[in-house]
């Protein structure tokens, strides 16, 4: 996604996610189609977003294994891990683990392992914020984002990240 148009992305009729962030592209300094994505959702695209490496595994590329998705999934077979993903049933990673979000009472609470920084963001200007050591639970208010969509981005002390996949409100 690192050159790609926001026209070119709207004629892309059958996606239903865009890789946010690419290890490879990042090398470049053009890994994080956040922006991209946040402008489809805000256009009423329903989509869901992913990382990967794009290991080629030529030796000035990243290593492997610099960016997955983590997928949630009844087992192992190939059609259930589609159904997942296709789903949104994943997040994705540089690092961290997400291990439960939930949106109640206007509340995301996420639960992750140790991080530095436990971000909300979504389709309104603005995001709400918890910083400190080693936070592995937090929660925050989604009121700024309205009815729109928000998504939560957790960073480690390594500078590692994950992603939820939008949350629509």
């Amino acid at each position: 996604m690192s050159l790609l148009t926001t026209a070119d992305a709207e004629s892309l009729d059958a996606a239903h996610a865009v890789e946010v962030y690419n290890a490879l592209a990042d090398r470049e300094h053009r890994g994080d189609s956040w922006h991209l994505t946040d402008v489809l959702l805000n256009r009423g695209h329903r989509l869901n977003a992913y990382a990967a490496d794009d290991a080629h595994l030529q030796p000035q590329d990243p290593p492997a294994c610099a960016a997955w998705v983590q997928v949630r999934a009844e087992c192992l077979d190939p059609e259930a891990l589609v159904a997942a993903l296709k789903a949104g049933h994943y997040y994705s990673s540089t690092g961290p683990e997400l291990h439960d979000i939930t949106l109640a009472d206007g509340m995301i609470t996420v639960r992750s392992s140790p991080v530095s920084k436990m971000l909300i963001i979504g389709g309104a200007p603005g995001l709400q914020v918890l910083e400190g050591d080693a936070l592995t639970e937090g929660s925050l208010p989604v009121g700024m984002f309205g009815q729109g969509f928000c998504r939560v981005t957790v960073e480690d002390a390594a500078g590692g990240r994950a992603w939820s996949n939008p949350i629509h409100l």
